[in-house]
């Protein structure tokens, strides 16, 4: 996305739900980031072909809808496995947010070093802050993949006030509801008797913003059922490989109706693909808990470079494309270059994550437990009013 999204790859899993880390799924992030790479690149290489020279890979395209979609499903997954026990807890909201805002916002940054530097002089004034705030009424980006990282916020703003005690789940509700009902085709509101959202189109598109209640949700609303179910009612071993043959199958049924996964599709067709994904990442990830995959550390590191790669290989591209001097190649030195360029953006994927993107999350954690400590901490007053209150009679 993000991932975008993106949208946003999320390294949570676990974190304080009990539950081990899902190499699968790390693996998944780390193969969908690099299809969205694909997507970027296979293009590029193209435009140096020399005149004769056949396309890279035949002209095939990768399919990049399918990595966003594969990152927003898994976001709505993660939250739901790794924070269930964060429900009701209102202390857990601002923990919540404030490890969010350090996943996307630091290596965001970073990355947007490049653009601003060779193209600051092409901005609008005031765009740069909401830029680099990712705010969700901004559209136009230096890098491509923010859209994504603009639903991700979303997404994390709603699941957040969900996690509050009474008032969370009523809102949560109401988002998905909202989303849902702006969404469903009007035949199907009209067999089920339910009104057309004519005035909350209206408040949305006037006062609220396309994001708030996107067709995009969708795909964290499946992630969001698929972890309830993974939580309270996994599949047995054969269920969980039935979900994964339904799922794949079905997913591969449906490409040449979303151009073989370069397009979303329709909002009907999102949904479809929303429930699509979700099944075949549910069954995944049973299959994982039964111990029928089982995967190394390769995939936690794989999964560790999934954002940096995502968020930095257009930047990366850029600095190239207005760097190197025109040229042109062909025959198989097309091919190692489009290897060189892949293996590049993997070290630099590499180089930020382990020098910059995980230790700055590491801190920025370490501080944000360091000021709930101080929020939390009785003072001296308090104290001395808890101690000259009337105290209840010990039995």
């Amino acid at each position: 996305m993000a991932s975008d999204a993106g949208v946003g790859p999320d390294r949570d899993a676990g974190a304080r739900g009990g539950l081990a880390k899902l190499r699968t799924l790390e693996l998944g992030r780390f193969l969908a980031a690099t299809i969205i790479v694909l997507t970027h690149l296979i293009p590029w290489v193209n435009k140096l072909a020399a005149p004769g020279t056949d396309p890279l890979l035949g002209g095939w395209g990768s399919p990049g809808a399918f990595g966003v979609t594969y990152f927003f499903v898994l976001s709505g997954f993660v939250m739901m496995t790794a924070h269930h026990r964060d429900w009701g807890d209102a202390a857990a909201v601002p923990r919540f947010w404030w490890r969010r805002l350090c996943r996307i916002y630091p290596t965001y940054w970073l990355a947007l070093l490049i653009p601003v530097y060779y193209l600051h002089s092409t901005l609008a004034p005031g765009s740069l802050p909401q830029m680099y705030l990712l705010s969700p009424w901004h559209d136009k980006d230096l890098i491509p993949a923010a859209w994504s990282l603009r639903h991700e916020l979303v997404f994390y703003f709603f699941f957040g006030l969900a996690l509050m005690p009474r008032v969370g789940r009523p809102i949560l509700a109401l988002w998905i509801g909202a989303t849902l009902w702006r969404w469903v085709p009007w035949p199907a509101l009209d067999m089920l008797r339910l009104p057309h959202p004519i005035w909350l189109n209206h408040v949305v598109e006037t006062y609220l913003g396309e994001r708030l209640f996107s067709y995009f949700n969708f795909y964290f609303i499946a992630g969001l059922a698929a972890g309830w179910i993974f939580l309270k009612h996994r599949p047995g071993l054969r269920a969980s490989l039935a979900l994964v043959a339904l799922g794949v199958v079905t997913i591969l049924a449906t490409l040449p109706e979303i151009d073989w996964g370069k397009g979303y599709g329709t909002p009907a067709m999102m949904m479809r693909m929303s429930v699509l994904f979700a099944v075949t990442l549910l069954g995944l990830a049973a299959l994982e808990r039964h111990g029928m995959l089982r995967l190394g550390r390769f995939a936690d590191r794989a999964g560790a470079l999934s954002y940096p790669l995502y968020i930095l290989h257009m930047p990366v591209l850029l600095a190239l494309e207005l760097n190197l001097p025109p040229f042109t190649v062909g025959g198989w030195a097309l091919h190692g270059l489009f290897l060189a360029g892949l293996l590049l953006f993997y070290a630099a994927a590499l180089l930020v994550s382990v020098t910059f993107d995980q230790p700055t999350q590491r801190a920025l954690r370490a501080l944000g437990r360091y000021l709930g400590r101080l929020v939390a901490r009785p003072t001296a007053d308090s104290l001395s009013r808890e101690a000259a209150a009337p105290q209840p009679p010990s039995f």
